[in-house]
């Protein structure tokens, strides 16, 4: 989620075949706009992934869905398991906010593309917005950036 900028949606909605191992494409529908994206399958996310796959997800499981509850009826997670599981893992780091879900990683993934220079429109396409200007929702123009832009001040 923090290396693409995908939404718990996306993430919960992919199934097996979306991972293209041999051709290194992780295929993303957009729940909200039902677009087809093609994702490059970076080694972290591949590795992280095929660990999970191997030691973590059921192996009799019948659903194509990647993330599977680890008890039967094995049932895809849903987006409150989700929110749940994210919250006991930053709980297990030390992180402690009372506002916590999985949308806190598509932001931070905005924030840190326009921090790097990257183009708005660019990072607006990446997180599946129609409209170029829903980008200003997620990121925020960093104190950095704004010093490289100010004006002086007159005396």
């Amino acid at each position: 989620m923090a290396t693409y900028g995908l939404g718990a949606a996306e993430v919960l909605g992919l199934n097996l075949e979306d991972v293209d191992w041999k051709s290194g494409i992780l295929h993303v529908r957009r729940p909200k706009t039902k677009a087809q994206t093609e994702l490059s399958l970076l080694p972290p996310v591949a590795k992280a992934l095929a660990a999970y796959l191997q030691a973590e997800r059921p192996s009799l499981a019948q659903s194509r869905r990647i993330f599977l509850n680890t008890t039967i009826p094995y049932t895809p997670l849903s987006s409150g398991v989700f929110r749940s599981r994210i919250r006991h893992h930053a709980r297990q780091t030390g992180i402690d906010v009372p506002v916590l879900g999985a949308h806190v990683f598509r932001h931070s993934h905005a924030t840190r593309q326009i921090d790097a220079g990257a183009n708005p429109k660019v990072v607006s396409d990446i997180l599946g917005h129609r409209c170029p200007s829903s980008t200003s929702v997620y990121v925020r123009v960093s104190l950095g950036r704004l010093r490289e832009v100010a004006l002086p001040v007159p005396q």
